[in-house]
């Protein structure tokens, strides 16, 4: 497959959220509420996605015959043992999960976390998404927190997953 990634401008982030409202309903289907999955609109995530190009985090699509097949975000943070990437979203469409595309992107991010100088990522990912546990283990990552947040009246546990990057 020839895929493409670039960082996407503010005039590609409504395609990019409907990008992200199909993945995030379909990964999430059967772990979170029914009724506010199925509420969730394809232009949800653009004032989102707005404020991060804005604040000048890292945003990327992966392309695949021009249609935008995966996204992801990435922000950085200075802490005391150096700069680290706090991973706020890494989604494929489902239809591309499992065919070792998210392995081509998830290299194609990390090299872009370490070229910005990063030298840990840092992400949250639902307790109970065993397979994307399962993705972020087998590429270095560690569990390093369980910690319970109340969205859109779900009481949801959460995982906190470290990184360090061998620059």
């Amino acid at each position: 497959m020839d895929i493409h990634y670039h960082r996407f401008s503010l005039e590609e982030v409504d395609r990019v959220s409907e990008q992200i409202t199909i993945s995030y309903t379909s990964a999430y289907k059967g772990l979170m509420d029914s009724a506010y999955l199925n509420s969730i609109t394809k232009h949800h995530w653009s004032p989102i996605l707005q404020n991060s190009i804005c604040n000048g985090d890292t945003c990327i699509i992966a392309t695949y015959n021009k249609i935008i097949i995966g996204s992801s975000v990435f922000g950085t943070i200075n802490t005391e043992e150096g700069k680290c990437a706090e991973w706020h979203a890494f989604y494929l469409l489902p239809q591309y999960v499992g065919r070792g595309i998210g392995h081509l992107f998830y290299q194609n991010i990390e090299k872009e976390m370490i070229k910005q100088g990063c030298q840990s990522c840092v992400l949250e990912v639902l307790s109970s998404n065993k397979r994307a546990i399962r993705f972020y283990l087998s590429h270095g990552f560690e569990k390093i927190q369980t910690f319970v947040v109340e969205e859109y009246g779900m009481i949801l546990s959460c995982d906190k997953m470290i990184k360090k990057h061998s620059n």
